[in-house]
């Protein structure tokens, strides 16, 4: 299954030098520019094609599927179960961590690996999550984000769903780089296949409610669809390379420093004493520097 991943991943980079004939104008939908396509969708014509395809594909067969899934499962297992998927992954993690140069993360992911398969049963129980060591999505796409490697041509797959040749690419390393695709062990190709169904399962389950809301509100799907994934992609590359990036602002907070009511310039009440900081009537005291946001380690 692997060596077929490799194989789709080699013929759709390809893409990136197809004939003309593949970036054709389009007309199909209000996302087109007057170039023919939107900016870093050069193929749109056939990515509509394969979007449709995709469409049909899912609600005659995914959709049904995994919300069959959902009902036959109950909501404990299928967490113990993406507890267990999210831990096979682990491995993945960490290296990606010090591709990235980010040794504190690997480390924590390390012993985030070691407790949930031990303490917490080969990953069904997050063990590790409740004591502060969460999981955190990191893959080889991410890394080639974070050393500013550009996404290429968006594609949008049938069964795959929306992706970039360079988002492609780097599953089909993830692929490589994980330690299971090298260990020979009995029912080695079953599991396998049943560890990719059913984690494809479980995320469209889980995704279901957002897709029906994206499509129905939506005046062109495919092109929301194709902004939401770019948009979500960069977010996740910028929030974790913190080496060439400040911290993230809270967004809880105004984004412009301001003074508390406390701290505004006002005349001391009778019964209030003057602040030592505060100089005579009128005259406002200095803002205090605000302090540096520190930068974690991811």
């Amino acid at each position: 299954m692997r060596r077929l991943t490799l194989a789709v991943a080699a013929i759709l980079a390809g893409l990136a030098v197809a004939p003309a004939a593949w970036a054709a104008p389009s007309d199909t939908g209000p996302s087109s520019a007057a170039s023919g396509h939107a900016p870093g969708d050069p193929y749109e014509r056939a990515n509509r094609v394969g979007y449709a395809v995709h469409q049909v594909l899912d609600r005659l067969l995914l959709r049904p599927a995994a919300l069959t899934y959902k009902a036959l499962i109950p909501g404990p297992m299928r967490t113990g179960v993406r507890h267990v998927l999210d831990n096979l992954d682990e491995p993945v993690v960490v290296l990606n961590d010090l591709f990235q140069g980010h040794p504190g993360n690997a480390g924590r992911t390390t012993v985030r690996f070691a407790v949930n398969s031990t303490l917490g049963v080969l990953g069904i129980f997050d063990v590790a999550g409740k004591t502060g060591l969460p999981h955190r999505d990191n893959s080889f796409a991410f890394t080639l984000g974070r050393h500013h490697v550009k996404p290429g041509p968006f594609l949008f797959i049938p069964l795959l769903g929306p992706t970039t040749v360079r988002d492609l690419f780097g599953g089909a390393v993830d692929g490589v780089l994980d330690p299971f695709h090298w260990i020979h062990y009995r029912y080695r190709n079953p599991i396998t296949v049943a560890r990719a169904v059913v984690g494809g399962l479980d995320l469209r389950a889980n995704a279901d409610d957002d897709l029906k809301a994206l499509t129905e509100s939506a005046t062109d799907p495919y092109a929301t669809l194709r902004s939401v994934y770019l948009q979500n992609q960069q977010s996740q590359i910028d929030g974790g390379d913190t080496t060439s990036l400040p911290a993230l602002p809270d967004f809880d907070e105004p984004a412009a420093p301001s003074l508390k009511p406390d701290a505004s310039p006002s005349t001391p009440s009778p019964n209030t004493p003057a602040s030592p900081t505060t100089g005579s009537p009128g005259e406002t005291a200095p803002a205090a520097p605000a302090a540096a946001a520190p930068v974690s380690d991811r």
